[in-house]
């Protein structure tokens, strides 16, 4: 059971910082209880204290006065004992899932095969960059067929259904065509009793009628085709080895690309835009008249927008940015509150391809299905990390296995001819992972939001604690700002968390 005085301790020790987090809204203040994943709207009586709880400026003692200034204030901790709030145990030890590595527990689902290392394009916030330490650079190494057969077979031996899901990765795939080609068609033929699926990642540039009228044929292909927006945008980050632009070689392909598919129905299009800072009013609505403009697109086309990975921009680039006058808003995060406004002033829902809609769903979805729980866990997940080799097997060129497409240099977890390395996948990201967050996640309000993973802050020892923490800073800022956001929508704009309700999560 909470009291004041509890309450009032807990500030003191700053074990309340674990607890929870408030935030508030042009109408409102909140809490967001960790143990419970609940959010409270704040009345007169409670906001007061419960802000001043978690308010670092002020200190116990001032606590105690707007506590002993509140007649009504046992009220507050009674509501807050009756929804379990305010009370969750410091974490020990995250969910143990040792015993679900084992080969004859695997449940796969979907594998990656590397095909090369090769592209032919340098964009400046990839993560393959030389200055990019972490990560391998770009090479010249490709997948043989019968590297990725064996894993094709090995993924088809241990899957969890009938449903897998074959993904093609680079470099740029579409260099090696002829591989994907053989894996597909290998697939097809000797996986007839699975409910295969395909995907791919391409920068377009390479796309022929001939390609694009082969992958409109296969059925269940999805093709997340890379485009930043329009001429002057796409050409700041997206060059080829020589530094030429890409913008009329891409636009090319995704038109011949989309003529196909518009063709045949078999094959769906995500168009995946990284925007780079800055984020000004003006710039987002041209790239949001640019998308919205390609009436070539399909209906069922989606248009998402990222921020470029941790770490991948130069700090040249943003020292250049604040010398022309930019401010650290529109540097950092300032899309959000054009995105919501976007949103207010939209006529009606019919989504079309903007990417205001993108931006709003890609925060708003995961505060909206966050773990809510009537009383509080003692146990939390590995933060945003998969079990490795459990759903998901990366194959790299050289026939190693990883955890995913996502992780640069770091600990292999077995290869084609030996299989999963149950032993690498305990020592390397369960105990290690554990022993080094756990300290940190034990005392961090936003633990149960966490997104962080393996390929956040991994490298080819193992995990890398300092840069884990630097992410770990960010990312609660931005959920923060993400709760923000959710409940200023709930509150001017319901129908939109309507919306929000029937997306898919996968």
């Amino acid at each position: 059971m909470i009291s004041i005085n509890s309450l009032i301790k807990e500030k003191e020790t700053g074990d309340i910082y674990r607890l929870g987090a408030t935030f508030s809204t042009d109408k409102s203040d909140y809490l967001y209880d960790t143990g419970t994943g609940k959010v409270v709207q704040l009345d007169d009586e409670s906001s007061p204290f419960i802000t001043g709880l978690f308010d670092e400026n002020i200190c116990a003692s001032q606590l105690r006065n707007i506590a002993d200034e509140n007649k009504n204030i046992d009220n507050v901790t009674d509501f807050f004992n009756e929804e379990n709030l305010l009370c969750n145990s410091e974490i020990k030890h995250f969910i143990p899932l040792e015993n679900k590595i084992k080969e004859e527990n695997l449940q796969m689902e979907q594998l990656i095969i590397e095909l090369t290392g090769k592209c032919n394009l340098r964009c400046k916030y990839c993560i393959y960059n030389d200055y990019n330490d972490g990560t391998r650079n770009f090479n010249t190494e490709s997948i043989e067929f019968e590297t990725a057969k064996k894993a094709i077979d090995y993924i088809y031996l241990h899957r969890s259904n009938k449903r897998l899901a074959i993904t093609f990765y680079g470099g740029e795939p579409l260099v090696k065509f002829d591989v994907m080609k053989q894996c597909i068609e290998y697939s097809l033929e000797h996986l007839k009793d699975c409910n295969l699926s395909f995907s791919l990642t391409t920068n377009l540039t390479l796309i022929t009628k001939e390609i694009a009228d082969y992958l409109a044929r296969i059925p269940n292909l999805s093709i997340v085709v890379s485009l930043d927006g329009p001429e002057e945008v796409q050409n700041t980050a997206r060059v080829y080895v020589d530094g030429k632009p890409t913008f009329k070689d891409a636009f090319r392909g995704l038109k011949i690309l989309s003529e196909a598919i518009n063709k045949y129905k078999n094959t769906t299009i995500t168009v995946n835009a990284v925007l780079l800072p800055p984020y000004t009013v003006e710039r987002l609505e041209k790239i949001n008249r640019f998308f919205e403009s390609l009436d070539f697109l399909s209906d069922d086309t989606e248009v998402r927008v990222t921020y470029p990975s941790q770490g991948t921009v130069p700090e040249s680039y943003f020292d250049e940015l604040k010398n022309k006058g930019y401010d650290d808003y529109q540097i950092a995060d300032g899309w959000f509150d054009w995105a919501i406004k976007k949103t207010r002033e939209s006529v009606s829902n019919h989504k079309t391809h903007n990417i205001y809609s993108y931006v709003l769903e890609a925060s708003l979805t995961q505060i909206h299905n966050r773990i809510l729980r009537d009383k509080p866990l003692d146990l939390y997940y590995y933060n945003g990390c998969c079990l490795p080799g459990q759903r998901r097997l990366y194959v790299c060129t050289d026939g190693n296995y990883k955890v995913c497409e996502r992780i640069g240099d770091s600990p292999v977890i077995g290869n084609v001819d030996t299989g999963l390395n149950e032993e690498a996948v305990k020592k390397y990201y369960l105990n290690k992972y554990e022993e080094e967050s756990i300290q940190d996640c034990s005392k961090c309000w936003a633990v149960r939001l966490c997104d962080i993973c393996y390929a956040d802050c991994y490298d080819e020892s193992g995990i890398d604690i300092e840069k884990k923490r630097n992410i770990c800073k960010n990312l609660r800022n931005r959920y923060l700002s993400w709760l923000v956001y959710y409940h200023q929508v709930l509150e001017d704009y319901p129908e939109r968390i309507g919306q929000i309700s029937k997306i898919e999560v996968n």
